[in-house]
């Protein structure tokens, strides 16, 4: 990378950052709080995004009756817009049962339009991403309950969100196939016939019943502690088949596993527990079956992001993923 390359890219990222700093100049919303006085304690940015900045304001809010407490407020803009819609599908998750002792949304304190600013509740600090690191059996009972969590998303009704577009999928892998057969000439035909199959594997799981999904639902978006799972970012909620979350887990958290631990099978058992947990928690076992073409799918878009949106500099690492994405598909021994 030239010094000129250097320079843009440091130009860029103090853009973001200053851009993600106005937001901090202002006080975070708080219409859904019973809040009397606010004093700022402290502000960062804790993520300078071109569309997705993140703050965080430490408060000191008083009640009416004179009570002080302390209070972090995360805020998320929503550059692009939908940030009225995570505000809104926050509200209802809530009312819907996730603001119980243990499986829960963040609270939403309020939605500012003028900036696009959503205010939330701040989630634990530890990620299920985080437990990857550590001895990949021990963190089983988490995974069982993020199951649960998973299962009961899935059962909420009337959640003011899109449907996922008919042909999204398919786009999207031509969208990967197209890319990643320049890329990788000598294993173009293979990629072209893998995306084929699993936009067939998925036009056939799209007549399972739509419900509400997350849509990006994988270890770095599962927050916990002792008692709780929170999960954030509902940027790509729809109504969609309930594999689209399994698949999308199952795919990103083997690749996870995969990049800490060396191999795509490190967290195979988190993957089974998964879907264990799902059904024994009233989820779909249709679902389940459906599952496999949607971790195909994930494995086709971390391709396409470790080559060509965020190339990793080495190729070393495809066939395997190459096989593995083969052996998803035949998971259940059909081909058209």
């Amino acid at each position: 990378m030239d010094r000129l390359t250097d320079l843009d890219h440091a130009a860029r990222r103090a853009q973001r950052h200053a851009a993600a700093a106005a937001l901090l100049e202002d006080l975070p919303p708080l219409d859904a709080l019973p809040v009397h006085a606010v004093a700022v304690d402290r502000t960062a940015v804790v993520h300078a995004s071109r569309s997705r900045p993140v703050v965080r304001w430490d408060l000191t809010v008083e009640s009416a009756h004179g009570e002080a407490a302390h209070l972090p407020v995360i805020g998320k803009a929503f550059v692009k817009g939908d940030g009225e819609q995570a505000w809104r599908l926050l509200r209802r998750l809530r009312a819907a049962g996730f603001d119980d002792p243990v499986l829960q949304v963040p609270e939403p304190f309020g939605f500012d339009p003028a900036r696009h600013l959503l205010a939330q509740e701040e989630a634990p600090p530890v990620t299920l991403h985080a437990l990857l690191q550590d001895e990949l059996d021990d963190a089983l009972p988490a995974v069982r309950r993020v199951a649960t969590w998973l299962a009961r998303l899935h059962a909420v009704p009337g959640a003011d969100v899109p449907a996922l577009p008919a042909h999204f999928e398919s786009h999207k892998l031509t969208e990967y196939a197209t890319a990643l057969a320049g890329e990788l000439p000598w294993a173009a035909d293979r990629v072209r016939d893998l995306t084929a199959l699993t936009v067939h594997r998925l036009d056939r799981a799209a007549s399972d019943p739509a419900v509400l999904t997350h849509g990006d639902f994988q270890p770095k978006n599962v927050h916990l502690d002792q008692t709780r799972v929170v999960v954030i970012d509902f940027d790509r909620a729809a109504l969609a088949p309930a594999a689209r979350d399994l698949g999308h887990f199952l795919g990103q958290t083997l690749t996870m596993g995969a990049a800490m631990h060396g191999h795509l099978g490190a967290a195979a058992a988190w993957g089974r527990e998964l879907l264990d947990g799902y059904v024994d928690a009233g989820g779909d076992p249709g679902a389940v079956r459906s599952t496999p073409g949607y971790v195909a799918r994930t494995f086709a878009e971390v391709l396409f992001y470790r080559l060509v949106v965020r190339p990793v500099g080495t190729e070393a690492f495809v066939p395997a993923w190459l096989d593995a994405w083969e052996q998803h598909l035949d998971a259940d021994g059909e081909r058209p």
